[in-house]
């Protein structure tokens, strides 16, 4: 440590610039730094979707998801495997372990992929590499000159092609809108009348668009490259196909059929709503960023491409409206980071100089906190870190300038007693060297107690492991900072003599603690009965207090999941969702409402036209009425829906919501599964389980997950009647495949763009059970028998969703928590279930996911490993100062702190959640920092032969003013963060609380209960230790 602190004195200068030159490269580090309001907390995950259209959720889940399932059991490192099953598209999801790199994953399922049997019309194929927190802009594509059709067209040939040009952008998905299709409605009895089948329309089809390569042709010194001509540029082309002739007769494709421009059958509708727009058939765009991106980055190209098109691309009268964009977030949430940092910093200062008396000295303690954090940048960049709320709002400035004020004050000590002299380059030296491994070593135990945090998995790992590398790296450069800058920089400003500046309140609170110093000493056993009063309200407190997995992360947004009646019609879903928008819009704290009604292109969501995803924007929180929370809103939304019927509300936020859905399969905090391969026993388990529910404090949204049963019109095939007639069952397919369904039979391209050509009877020939029964099918003899002969018809009901995992079917009863601690509710919840909801516990099962498995998950990884981090930070102190007992002294005072803490807990209405227990965390270490202050200068004053008594007295009375300072800036550091309440601050406030209430008891501890445990026990090993005192270590000054 000398060495260190020789050059940090006489190679001041090359310091300086040593510093100035990591100054720079942090700021460019900073500038390069990936920022984001909330880290990525997905877990790897690989999404098959695969779309069959016609087949109902049954048979996706029979023919498409079961035997993907079973390809990918047993896949390296897989951890959850779910999937849905809905009308026309199934979606397996794959989540891994922590540590499965990402292509790796998506690697491994490829190649099982490859050997599964699907129809022929069944494609699988991956979802673009994102993460739910992948959604970082949404716009709407507005024109008062181009209808729906010109719209969609522009949105999906234009707009997303030139958006997936960004680099960093994954996907961008379209949503709502229509796609075009040249549809072919054939007469059947036309059909009949001509002796034309389906087959020979689509062979004539095809032979008759084609385009063909003849080489080249070399004439005179010229090649020319020979192509044949033949594709359908449009509906006269395609009507002018023969498809037959008759009697020399050509029947045209114009005779038996129309042929117009239509639509994929709509699977989503996007309805918009704002102070100037209000439409219900709306095409918008997702932006989705490539995981591991950098979304500042990846936004900022985003805006120039946006701006691109409208001001260079777009015909007049077109444009793109962003209305949720990720930067908004990050800009408030930064804001809030920064606000609550730059009150803590100025507070810090504000006290220094009060403490210290000298302007001087407090700028270059001060000068800590910038120089600190930016080489915390470079180490960051370096480690590809990314900089978050988390991880920065973590952050106490008062906790990093100890290490400086230590410094600081002990040279303002050395000017103090020598106030005329000319001080030299090794006194300082001396005097410096004496608290350079004190403060090595009390910094190296804050870092340590920062430790359990590696030790996290999944959604709490990707939240708190950034921020323990920040604090870490900010530490680290205080450290250096406080070891190779300060002391020059101290000697430089108070070499000459000076003006000594006396603080006359803290010379009288000295003097009167002096006092009661000297009167505890006389007793010291009187601090034994508060001490066990603590303890004891330490654990009643502990097991008072509410318990979470985390406090909300306020997004500055809602997001409502509406469940609509079963089987409703695409327009009926409109009129609701526009009525669903009105609704919301009436609310003044509202600036914009999106209904999102079934799911987009590419399905990535399995829902039907029954629900409806609501994305309700929020104007800023200081033009609310005063008072008024987002929570007060959500009520009076939920209220108001509740007296309009038809809707089954769930409310939560963008972010979270689609991070919920990976880690529980359900769109709540909260989900009970219900595993049952009997759907009918499932749906009646579960509406009694929610009933029970429904009934505690503190639940909302409750209800079942999955939608319930829909309408079908059921085609069964009778097998001995088809047998009779010489027919297979696949004929009955084909003709329920291609006739009434549709299929796509080839593609007309117009110029770069492509589209499907659609084959099927007309409408009149299928819009009734009895006109779908007299459909005809050719047998091998050529006799027509209708559709009704070799099968029955009937209206019935079958499943809409069709939910599994690890290869199980269940359904989910989901529940969002107000007001209630998680596990309260659990304990009442378990509670009223085995007493009220009977089932079958051989067929059935039932288990809770959501923030439950999170919780227990982080509280057990704590609970292994935090004892490892105290044992390690015992052997530390017990490393450097040699005695045993006084490192269990020092550590002793760990327990006493987490009293203030509790009781702020307790006091705020606060739980104990993952994020308090990172303050409890942190707060181990500085509370241990403080005791390493006030025992290492009472040995020092022992190994100088003073009395104990005498040497615990002046110890005390010495080093009140460094704890009561590093104390005071460490509280006051992050006082701003425990009080704040904007968005970003909801993950900040409890970690505060914990610290700053946790610090003023343990600095009270410390100062009174400390003093009198180290003189009984040292009182009791007097003259019995081995070693002399004199060959004690020091700790700190």
């Amino acid at each position: 440590m000398k060495r260190i602190i020789y050059l940090a004195i006489h190679r001041r200068g090359l310091m300086f610039v040593l510093f100035l030159f990591l100054a720079i490269v942090g700021y460019y580090s900073w500038t390069r730094l990936a920022i984001d309001a909330y880290p990525d907390i997905a877990d790897t995950t690989v999404q098959v979707v695969t779309q069959v259209p016609g087949l109902a959720a049954e048979e996706i889940e029979q023919q498409i998801s079961i035997p993907i399932e079973r390809a990918m059991n047993g896949l390296p490192g897989l951890n959850v495997m779910r999937s849905k099953n809905t009308f026309g598209l199934s979606t397996v999801v794959l989540v891994f372990d922590d540590g499965i790199e990402d292509y790796w994953a998506r690697q491994r399922v490829q190649e099982r992929l490859v050997d599964v049997e699907l129809p022929y019309n069944a494609v699988p194929g991956l979802n673009p590499l994102t993460s739910p927190t992948g959604e970082i802009f949404r716009y709407v594509v507005e024109s008062d000159r181009l209808d729906l059709r010109e719209l969609t067209d522009l949105h999906k040939w234009v707009i997303i092609p030139r958006l997936k040009q960004v680099t960093g952008v994954a996907d961008v998905s379209n949503y709502g809108g229509i796609t075009t299709q040249y549809q072919i409605e054939v007469n059947p009895y036309k059909m009949e009348q001509y002796d034309i089948t389906l087959g020979d329309i689509t062979e004539k089809i095809e032979k008759n668009n084609v385009n063909a390569g003849g080489s080249m042709l070399s004439r005179g010194d010229l090649s020319y490259v020979i192509r044949g001509i033949g594709l359908v540029k449009d509906l006269e082309d395609l009507g002018h196909i023969v498809i037959k002739t008759v009697n020399g007769v050509p029947v045209y494709l114009n005779d038996i059929g129309k042929l117009k421009y239509g639509n994929l059958e709509r699977k989503g509708v996007l309805g918009f709503t704002d102070d100037t727009r209000d439409y219900s058939n709306g095409v918008e765009g997702i932006v989705q960023m490539l995981r591991g991106e950098n979304p500042s980055r990846v936004l900022d190209d985003v805006h120039k491409a946006v701006d691109e098109l409208n001001n260079e691309t777009l015909p007049e009268g077109t444009r793109i409206h962003p209305f949720m964009d990720r930067t908004d977030l990050v800009n408030t949430t930064l804001h809030t980071v920064s606000h609550t940092l730059f009150e803590g910093m100025v507070l810090v200062v504000l006290v220094l100089i009060l403490f210290l008396g000298s302007w001087r000295g407090a700028l270059l303690v001060a000068l800590t906190i910038p120089l600190s954090l930016l080489i915390a940048f470079i180490l960051m960049h370096v480690t590809n870190i990314p900089a978050n709320l988390l991880s920065l709002g973590a952050i106490d400035f008062g906790i990093l300038v100890d290490g400086a004020i230590v410094m600081m004050e002990t040279v303002l000590k050395k000017r103090e007693r020598h106030p005329d002299e000319v001080l030299t380059e090794d006194s300082i030296l001396r005097r410096t060297t004496e608290v350079a491994r004190p403060i090595f070593f009390s910094t190296l135990i804050i870092i340590t107690a920062y430790l359990p945090l590696f030790a996290f998995e999944h959604i709490e790992k990707k939240l708190f492991t950034p921020m323990a590398y920040t604090v870490g790296y900010a530490l680290l450069g205080a450290l250096c900072v406080a070891l190779f800058l300060i002391p020059g920089l101290a000697f430089y400003a108070y070499r000459k003599p000076g003006k000594i500046y006396h603080n006359r309140w803290l010379e009288k609170l000295s003097t009167a603690y002096h006092s009661q110093i000297v009167r505890l000493m006389e007793k010291p056993r009187r601090v034994i009965v508060p001490l066990l009063a603590i303890l004891l309200g330490a654990g009643i407190l502990s097991y008072t207090v509410g318990k979470d997995f985390l406090p909300p992360l306020d997004e500055g947004a809602i997001w409502i999941q509406v469940q609509l009646p079963p089987g409703i019609s695409i327009e009926k879903s409109k009129e609701m969702g526009a009525e669903l928008r009105k609704t919301l819009k009436e609310f003044k704290e509202v600036s914009y409402v999106m209904t999102q009604v079934g799911r987009d292109d590419e399905g990535a969501e399995a829902f039907s036209l029954s629900h409806v995803e609501c994305g309700v924007g929020l104007k800023p929180y200081s033009t609310w009425e005063f008072g008024k929370t987002k929570a007060d809103l959500i009520e009076e939304m939920a209220a108001k829906l509740e007296t309009m019927p038809g809707y089954s509300v769930g409310f939560s936020q963008p972010i979270i919501d689609m991070v919920m859905d990976q880690i529980a399969g359900a769109h709540s905090d909260l989900a009970l599964k219900i595993y049952s391969d009997d759907i009918t026993e499932s749906r009646h388990i579960a509406d009694q389980v929610a009933n029970v529910l429904k009934e505690i404090p503190g639940a909302a949204d409750v209800a079942v997950d999955q939608e319930p049963p829909l309408p079908q019109l059921q085609i069964i095939a009778d097998r001995a009647r088809i047998a009779q007639y010489g027919l297979n069952v696949s004929d009955v397919a084909d003709l329920i495949e291609l006739a009434i369904g549709g299929a796509s039979i080839s593609q007309i391209f117009v110029g770069s763009k492509s589209y499907d050509v659609i084959c099927r009877f007309d409408d009149a020939s299928r819009n009734s059970p009895e006109r779908i029964g007299n459909l005809l099918l050719t047998t091998g003899s050529g006799t027509k028998i209708p559709l009704s002969q070799v099968a029955e018809i009937k209206m019935t009901t079958g499943a809409s969703t069709i939910t599994r995992e690890m290869n199980k079917r269940h359904l989910t009863v989901r529940v969002n928590l107000r007001g209630v601690d998680l596990t309260a509710f659990l304990n009442k919840a378990n509670a009223l279930i085995d007493k009220e909801v009977k089932y079958d516990h051989d067929s059935v099962h039932l288990k809770w996911a959501g923030q439950f498995e999170n919780q227990h998950r982080a509280y057990a990884r704590l609970g292994a490993v935090v004892p490892l981090a105290l044992g390690l930070m015992l052997l530390l102190l017990f490393a450097a100062c040699g005695k045993f007992r006084q490192a269990a002294l020092m550590m002793s005072v760990v327990p006493l702190a987490l009293f203030g803490g509790m009781l702020a807990l307790n006091v705020r209405g606060m739980t104990l959640n993952v994020s308090s227990a990172v303050g409890f965390i942190a707060l181990v270490g500085v509370a241990i920092q403080n005791g390493v202050i006030m025992i290492s200068h009472i040995n020092n004053l022992r190994t100088r032969e003073r009395d104990l008594k005498d040497a615990v007295i002046t110890g005390t009375k010495h080093r009140f003013r460094p704890i009561l300072m590093t104390a005071t800036v460490a509280v006051l550091g992050l006082l701003p963060a425990s009080v704040s309440t904007g968005i970003g601050s909801d993950v900040q406030r409890p970690l505060a609380t914990v610290i700053v209430y946790g610090l003023l008891f343990a600095t009270v501890i410390t100062l009174y209960v400390l003093p009198a445990l180290y003189y009984m026990i040292e009182k009791h090993y007097e003259g019995k230790d081995l070693m002399p005192v004199s060959e004690e270590k020091e700790l700190h000054a």
